[in-house]
C-alpha cells in the first residue's frame, strides 16, 4: 500500500511538471503523452449477444410477421425484388441501399424522406429494445475484461504484431484513451463508465513504477438512442455525393444536408462531431478499429484514418470477426482474409500510388476473438 501511494505521488509530481511546462509554452500537456484511439462498430454489440445487425432488424422488426407499413411496401415495389432474409448483417449495406434508391424516388422526393426517416425511427426502436437485454450491473469480471482489452490489448497479440503496439509504456509515460462509437446503443458507454474511476480506465505496474490509462473522449459520431427508442441526434445516411445515385438529388443542397452524414451533423444538428472525429484521428499515436465493416458509407472516417497512417508512424490495428484464429491452423483462410481487409481499407480510404506502400506497413489485421471475451460471464435477458 505504501509503495502504491509513493508511486501515485511520484506520478502526480511528474504530471505537475508536465502541466507547468505546458502552461509556460501554451501547449496541451496531454499532447506529450501517448494517445490511443478506438473506433467501435456494431460488432461490439453483436459480440455481447445483441441482435443488432441489419438482417436481424429486417426480420425481427421491419418485415416482422403481422406488421404493415405503407412506406415499406412502396419501397419494395419500387425496388422490384427485395428478400430480407438474403441481406447481410451490415448496416453499411442499408445506407448504401439508401443512396442507390434515390434514383427511384426522383418523382417524389418527399416520399423518399418519409420512407427512410421511417426506417431510421424503426431501427432506433429496435436497437433500444435489444439494449434492454443488457444487465443493469455488469459482472466485475466483464469490466476487467473490458479494461484489459481496451488498454492492454497488445499483450494478446502475436509477438511480431506487438512490435508497433504500446505493449509496455515507458516508465515515465501515461496514455490517454479515446473512443469513437458508431453505434446508436449505449452498450459501449456502459462498460466505459463502469471501467472509469477518477478519470482512470486502467493501470499497469512496471517494476517500481505505475502507469495509468486515462479516459480522454468518448464520441458518438452518429448520435444515439434512449431506452424508449427516441433518437438522440441520430445520423443515418451516406458518406458523400458519389454514393447518391440520383444526379439531381446529389446536387440538391437540401437533400445532401439530410442524407450525407457529415452534412447532417454540421447543417441540421449544428454540432462539431465530424471535426472532433478528425481531430481525434489526427492526434492518435495508435488506432484500433473493432467491430466495423469498413463500409463505404463511413468512408469519410476511413479517409481521415488513412491520412494519419501515411503521414506518420501511427499503427492501425483492424480487429476483424472473419479472421480465423491463425493458431488453429487455418493459415490460408487467415492469409486471404488479412489481404482482403488491407485491400478494403486502402480502397475505402482512397489511398493510392506510393502512399499504398506506406499504409500497408502500418496496417495490422488481428482476430477480434482475442479481445472483449465476455463469453458466458455476461448474462443477457431473452
Amino acid at each position: 500500500m505504501d509503495s502504491y501511494l509513493n508511486l501515485d505521488v511520484s506520478w502526480r509530481w511528474r504530471r505537475f511538471n508536465i502541466e507547468a511546462l505546458g502552461d509556460c509554452f501554451d501547449i496541451d500537456w496531454r499532447g506529450l503523452v501517448f494517445k490511443i484511439l478506438w473506433i467501435i462498430g456494431n460488432g461490439f454489440d453483436i459480440n455481447l449477444g445483441l441482435n443488432t445487425g441489419y438482417r436481424s432488424f429486417l426480420l425481427n422488426k421491419y418485415f416482422a410477421d403481422g406488421t404493415s407499413n405503407k412506406y415499406r411496401d412502396e419501397l419494395v415495389g419500387r425496388l422490384g425484388d427485395f428478400d430480407p432474409g438474403s441481406q447481410s448483417n451490415l448496416w453499411s449495406d442499408l445506407e448504401l441501399l439508401l443512396g442507390e434508391t434515390t434514383k427511384l424516388y426522383e418523382d417524389d422526393v418527399e416520399l423518399f424522406h418519409e420512407t427512410f426517416e421511417d426506417i431510421q425511427q424503426q431501427l432506433l426502436e429496435y436497437v433500444a429494445q435489444e439494449s434492454q437485454r443488457l444487465p443493469d450491473v455488469f459482472p466485475p469480471a466483464t469490466i476487467t475484461e473490458f479494461k484489459d482489452s481496451l488498454c492492454l490489448f497488445s499483450r494478446r497479440l502475436a509477438p511480431l504484431d506487438r512490435v508497433d503496439a504500446i505493449s509496455e509504456l515507458a516508465p515515465l509515460d501515461n496514455a490517454w484513451v479515446s473512443a469513437i462509437s458508431l453505434n446508436y446503443t449505449r452498450a459501449f458507454d456502459s462498460f466505459w463508465n463502469a471501467a472509469c474511476q477518477n478519470g482512470r480506465l486502467h493501470l499497469q505496474m512496471l517494476g517500481d513504477e505505475v502507469n495509468y490509462y486515462y479516459e480522454d473522449r468518448l464520441l458518438h459520431l452518429h448520435g444515439g438512442v434512449d431506452d424508449l427508442g427516441n433518437g438522440a441526434s441520430p445520423v443515418f445516411g451516406v458518406s458523400d455525393h458519389s454514393q447518391i445515385s440520383s444526379v439531381p438529388l446529389s446536387n440538391d443542397a437540401d437533400f445532401t444536408e439530410l442524407w450525407i452524414k457529415s452534412q447532417r451533423n454540421a447543417g441540421i444538428l449544428r454540432n462539431n462531431n465530424t471535426q472532433d472525429m478528425a481531430d481525434l484521428v489526427s492526434s492518435a499515436n495508435l488506432i484500433c478499429i473493432y467491430g466495423c465493416s469498413l463500409g463505404r458509407s463511413d468512408a469519410y472516417i476511413w479517409k481521415e484514418v488513412g491520412k494519419n497512417i501515411v503521414s506518420s508512424v501511427t499503427p492501425l490495428y483492424i480487429f476483424d470477426y472473419e479472421l480465423p484464429d491463425r493458431r488453429s491452423g487455418s493459415y490460408r483462410r487467415f492469409q486471404k482474409q488479412r489481404q482482403m481487409l488491407i485491400d478494403t481499407f486502402l480502397s475505402v480510404a482512397e489511398i493510392k500510388g506510393s502512399d499504398k506502400e506506406l499504409a500497408v506497413k502500418r496496417i495490422v489485421p488481428v482476430e477480434s476473438s482475442r479481445l472483449f471475451r465476455f463469453g458466458s460471464r455476461l448474462k443477457l435477458d431473452e
